[in-house]
């Protein structure tokens, strides 16, 4: 019997795409609907249908027009309707309930956002998650002590708004004590803004972090995993720590972290009730093969690092790949999913922290026997602000080697050794300047040259 005949539409607007390393079979055709120059290259791209920017993020309908229109000129193919964009999730899964389309649908994909707040399915799959409670208003300080004494029990605690700030790193806190609590609500009481509704949540030490990259059907295909076990990524942010994070693929993901792959298929028979196309990310915290924290679960990769970092093994083969090849149902892109099971991958990240960067040193041989790759993510001499999340780095280092031992060892030294000079002081010349040159034009009267029209 034949393979069927797929048409994948994807909707992008402002993610750029680059499909070049995907290995396309003769029964897929592609369409992109997207404004002017999405595609980094064209190649495996059959139909590129360009649409009118929008003016702003709401304003999608001539998007939509179009993915309505090739959905139904090609109902007879098996369709697939893909996005890679967070903020056109919920509009392309309408469109796929109305059409009949394969894949999530609104109330699928409203239940995969709040699923760690849902917990009649968490429990449902025995599914541990970390406690947590929310705070509003202004009571009293003793009054949410109490609130997070009940709910949470123990210290330290991470608060954070409710509507994340882009996962800003300094809209979070850590609070290690009732009386480090009690001092956060004060302030905060001092700013006098009650409408921020915010999360409280235990605080998981002494364990990694890690992002499962899944599929419904074959599951675990690849885990991004922290070193530091005691420091989470955003504190590391936070106080411009450099940090480490490696890429594992699935044998390795099973020695190096044994019971992770049981957690993760247990996971996914709980939230996807039935098979689902693409690549979803699970995102967790690992202290042991009996003690595994659900956090999340996600149909893109939370940064830009990750982003990257998944490509890196694949010899800069994208996620979205990845993605596309596992909707495609053939023997050959699914055994393309893993890696090299006998290279060890990982990324070396230095957030940016405030000052002017001012030299791009040569860090190469800091490692002697792994293959590096140095990407400086900012030039000599511009203006940095502390990092407010895992993208906002100054450095990335990326590493492989055969020996994962030897691997975190040179990751290590190259991390206590690479001098990245940023100084300060001549920041504070330049704005005070700045300063300087606007008081003096502020007491100057200027003549504004202007002119009005009229229809």
């Amino acid at each position: 019997m034949p393979p069927p005949n797929y048409t994948i539409i994807i909707v992008l607007s402002k993610h750029r795409l680059d499909l070049s390393a995907l290995e396309k079979p003769s029964n897929v055709r592609i369409y992109v609907v997207a404004p002017p120059r999405m595609l980094y290259d064209e190649t495996n791209v059959d139909v590129y249908c360009q649409v009118e920017p929008p003016i702003t993020e709401v304003e999608h309908c001539q998007l939509f027009q179009k993915v309505r229109e090739l959905c139904s000129a090609f109902a007879s193919t098996q369709r697939r309707l893909v996005t890679f964009e967070r903020n056109l999730q919920l509009a392309v899964a309408k469109i796929r309930f109305e059409m009949d389309i394969e894949g999530f649908s609104p109330d699928q994909l409203d239940t995969l956002r709040r699923i760690r707040d849902t917990s009649a399915i968490t429990r449902r799959g025995g599914l541990t998650t970390v406690r947590h409670c929310s705070l509003a208003g202004m009571p009293p300080p003793e009054q949410w002590v109490e609130v997070a004494k009940s709910h949470l029990g123990k210290y330290p605690v991470i608060i954070k708004p409710t509507r994340s700030l882009g996962n800003c790193s300094h809209s979070m806190s850590i609070v290690r004590s009732q009386d480090e609590l009690k001092s956060w609500i004060e302030s905060r009481a001092r700013q006098g803004n009650p409408n921020v509704e915010y999360q409280l949540e235990e605080c998981l030490e002494d364990g990694h972090e890690f992002t499962a990259i899944c599929t419904s059907k074959h599951g675990l295909i690849g885990c991004i995993v922290s070193v530091e076990t005691h420091r989470s990524i955003y504190e590391c942010v936070q106080n411009q720590k450099p940090y480490i994070l490696e890429y594992y693929n699935t044998d390795q993901t099973r020695d190096l972290l044994p019971g992770l792959e049981s957690f993760v298929m247990q996971a996914i028979k709980t939230i996807f009730t039935t098979p689902t196309p693409g690549v979803f990310f699970i995102k967790g915290f690992y202290k042991g093969h009996n003690e595994i924290y659900f956090l999340g679960v996600s149909l893109e990769p939370e940064h830009d690092c990750f982003r990257n970092l998944i490509s890196f093994p694949r010899r800069s083969k994208k996620w979205e790949v990845l993605h596309i090849e596992s909707i495609i149902e053939s023997r050959e892109n699914i055994e393309t999913l893993s890696t090299n099971p006998s290279t060890y991958h990982c990324m070396l990240n230095f957030p940016a922290q405030e000052g002017i960067v001012l030299h791009q040193g040569n860090i190469n041989y800091l490692a002697e026997t792994s293959e590096t790759r140095v990407c400086w993510r900012v030039a000599e001499g511009q203006e940095l602000k502390d990092a407010e999340g895992p993208d906002d780095n100054a450095l990335q280092v990326y590493m492989k080697n055969g020996t994962r031992g030897r691997l975190l060892e040179e990751a290590q030294f190259l991390l206590c050794n690479a001098n990245i000079t940023f100084d300060r002081n001549q920041i504070e010349q330049r704005h005070s300047a700045c300063r300087r040159n606007m008081a003096r034009l502020s007491t100057q009267k200027e003549l504004i040259r202007s002119c009005t029209t009229t229809d």
